[in-house]
């Protein structure tokens, strides 16, 4: 499927959430907005989580009520789910962050990765020409994109992603002839992206796969 969530779990979630399972949290705003690594420490009525730790090993120390985003594998599936961090404790002589027990868990196609539709104008740079083109779909792997340039495989190019508001390299690998005849769709994946860049490619599609199936169910 192109949607990013393939199921909603919305009963017996502790079932989806274990002890040990190692996770990635996501801030969403504010000074340490960015991607970091966790544990799952105990599981009741609220998760408890060990401190996020940056890529360096770094404590990151949140402030109360900050939007987390948490992610993880279990059985080779992805699943994440929307939380809050709504205090701190010590235990053992750990400090934990204490988060909100989920609503919903949602499991979420790997990223070579589920694609959504965007159909935004933009830029590409191709060496020195920078020239007009349509983003059809992004996803965690690339993009799509529609232009009546004529570009070969494996040529390099920049193209501007205004949702993201980034710039990002990427080399073609397939290119195909659209319908409007003069037009050409290339198929560019990204290159030597930084996962956390990568990370939050994922979350744009994985929010906008949640508007988008809002407003089929509409």
């Amino acid at each position: 499927m192109k949607e990013g969530i393939s199921d909603i779990f919305k009963t017996d979630l502790k079932s989806y959430i274990s002890i040990g399972d190692k996770i990635k949290v996501e801030v969403k705003e504010g000074y340490y907005r960015g991607f970091y690594l966790s544990r799952v420490e105990d599981v009741s009525d609220v998760i408890k989580i060990a401190l996020p730790t940056d890529e360096k090993g770094r404590y990151v120390m949140l402030e109360k009520f900050t939007p987390i985003f948490i992610s993880y594998f279990i059985n080779k599936k992805r699943l994440g789910f929307n939380s809050k961090n709504i205090g701190r404790v010590v235990e053992n002589g750990f400090k934990l962050l204490i988060v909100s027990f989920p609503d919903e868990i949602f499991r979420i196609e790997d990223r070579e990765f589920f694609r959504i539709n965007v159909n935004v104008s933009t830029n590409l740079l191709y060496y020195d020409k920078d020239i007009k083109c349509l983003i059809v779909d992004i996803s965690g792997g690339g993009v799509l994109v529609r232009s009546k340039l004529k570009m070969g495989k494996g040529d390099m190019i920049k193209v501007f992603i205004p949702p993201l508001e980034m710039s990002m390299p990427v080399k073609v690998a397939r290119k195909s002839i659209s319908n409007e005849g003069q037009m050409a769709e290339y198929g560019c994946s990204f290159v030597n992206i930084k996962e956390s860049t990568r990370d939050k490619i994922i979350r744009y599609c994985f929010n906008e796969s949640i508007k988008q199936r809002k407003l089929i169910n509409v």
